[in-house]
This record gives structure tokens, C-alpha cells and sequence, in this order.
């Protein structure tokens, strides 16, 4: 996650007001027939919205998908044994067993994830312009939806993407197209609930950063998630500690148990430009 939680421990949660909606996520979840597609870009990406993708895919036992760009293989290695024979390869596996604790069928792709440090990312464009060459992102996403189904899409913001990852960005961008695509032709499938899962916390907010646009709801995570008395925040910090290697992130989430027990999304419409733009589009 990219140094996100050291500067969240400083910080405390306060929520941005939103009319409740009509019809909340959770109401979706429990719809029948509902089936959740999680698009990212790197394995742990799915522990900002852990309790919310708990919530879905194991709580209402809502068929889930996770579509995840790359191996994260730029990142450091957290594990004390280190990470043999590569991170890339030992994230690949933590991903896999993460996914089967969610119960949550997984496609992971190998797309080019830039090396740390921040500072020396390519920019969203180029970064666009590299993933495109190996083969269109926006192509294969549209494939999986065609197949999966789903009713739900989940992805970052497409402007900021919760830490200002410019991958985080893209693969928003390209979820969207490909929703856009899926929708026309032979054998179309419209998905008729597209959601940003959005950095709202204080800190963040104070120092000028993240995401910009307001959400339309607020989800709590103090909600059943297997078992009596389990809930949803709990489930998700268990299964974040699949991600070994990413241990330094993970053990400071699971330090910030009030905080990551809200999540802020917004419902848009993927058809309008204004609200999900091009997949390079600057």
C-alpha cells in the first residue's frame, strides 16, 4: 500500500456527511442473483476494502472476483525469511490464499508494476502506454465480465486512487472501460452497480490528499461475517495477515482497528465521462 499506514497511525477518523441512500451496498450484497467483481492493482490492495469484500464474499456469501493487474513485484519484501525466489512470485501465492479465504475466485495478471521509490514512478500515461503494449488491460477485464457476471463492479478512484498510485489509478480507468464494453454487442452483460471505494480519512484530508470526490454512503464493517459474533472488520484483518510479505503494511492495518472499521464509496454512473474518465486520459 505503499507507505499509506504510517501516516494514517498519526490520524483519527472523522466522516464526511453523506445522505443515506435508498438502496445502501450492503442491500445490493443481499440482492439475489448479486455477484461482486473487485478490480486493483496489486495483491493487498484488497485490504483497504477488506471488511466490505468480507461483507459481500463471505457474510452474504455473494459470488466474488478478484481482478488484480500485477504481482506487486516492485514492492519490498517483509517477510523475515525474505522471499525466495522473488516477491513478485511469493505475492502471487499470498494473493491466491487470500482470495480462498474470501472465497473468492481470483485472475491475476502479470502487468508491469514500477519499482520503489515513489519518486521514481513513470507517470500514469506511461505507465498506461506499458501496460497497453502487454496486452489491453481494458480487453481482458471486459472478457472476465462478460464471463463472471457480475452486478457489482468495486474499484479505486480513477483521479487520486485512495494513496495517489498512479497504478491504482489505471486500473480503475481500465475497469471502466471495460465496463463500457461489456455492455454493447453480442453476448453483453451490463453491470448496473460501479463503485469507488474512497480515501476519505483525516489525515489524508488535512494534508490536501485524498480522493476528491464525495461519497454517497458510508459503510460500517459491524456486521456478521461467518460466524456469531464475527464481524466483518475482524474477518478482514485475519485474512490480511495472508500477506506476509507485506507484513509491515499489514501489521500497522491491523493496529488501526477503529479506523479501517468504515469504509467511504460512491456509486457512479461508468457511462458518464465527467464521473469515470478514459483510461489515459490526463
Amino acid at each position: 500500500m505503499k507507505r499509506l499506514l504510517p501516516l494514517l497511525l498519526a490520524s483519527c477518523v472523522t466522516v464526511p456527511e453523506a445522505p443515506p441512500p435508498e438502496q445502501t451496498i450492503d442491500d445490493v450484497f443481499a440482492e439475489e442473483g448479486a455477484r461482486v467483481m473487485w478490480v486493483a492493482a496489486h495483491p493487498d490492495d484488497e485490504m483497504l476494502g477488506g471488511p466490505l469484500l468480507a461483507r459481500a464474499c463471505i457474510g452474504h456469501e455473494t459470488p466474488c472476483l478478484l481482478a488484480v493487474m500485477n504481482a506487486g513485484d516492485g514492492g519490498e519484501c517483509c517477510r523475515p525469511e525474505g522471499c525466495d525466489p522473488d516477491v513478485g512470485s511469493v505475492r502471487v501465492v499470498e494473493l491466491a490464499n487470500v482470495a480462498n479465504a474470501l472465497g473468492a475466485e481470483l485472475v491475476h495478471y502479470r502487468y508491469y508494476n514500477a519499482p520503489l521509490p515513489v519518486s521514481s514512478f513513470p507517470s500514469r500515461p506511461e505507465l498506461g502506454k506499458m501496460w497497453i503494449d502487454a496486452g489491453d488491460p481494458a480487453a481482458r477485464l471486459e472478457r472476465e465480465i462478460r464471463r463472471f457476471k457480475p452486478t457489482v463492479v468495486i474499484t479505486f478512484d480513477p483521479n487520486n486512487g485512495f494513496t495517489g498510485h498512479p497504478e491504482h489509478q489505471l486500473a480503475s480507468r481500465f475497469a471502466t472501460e471495460a465496463v463500457r464494453r461489456a455492455s454493447k454487442g453480442p453476448g453483453a452483460h451490463r453491470v448496473p452497480y460501479v463503485y469507488h471505494l474512497l480515501n476519505k480519512y483525516w489525515f489524508y484530508r488535512v494534508a490536501g490528499g485524498g480522493d476528491a470526490p464525495a461519497p454517497t454512503e458510508l459503510f460500517t464493517s459491524d456486521k456478521p461475517c461467518g460466524a456469531p459474533n464475527r464481524w466483518c472488520l475482524d474477518a478482514a484483518l485475519d485474512i490480511s495477515k495472508g500477506h506476509r510479505s507485506q507484513s509491515c503494511d499489514m501489521g500497522m492495518l491491523r493496529s488501526l482497528r477503529p479506523q479501517f472499521g468504515v469504509h467511504w464509496v460512491r456509486r457512479i454512473d461508468p457511462f458518464d465521462l465527467d464521473q469515470a474518465p478514459l483510461p489515459l486520459a490526463e
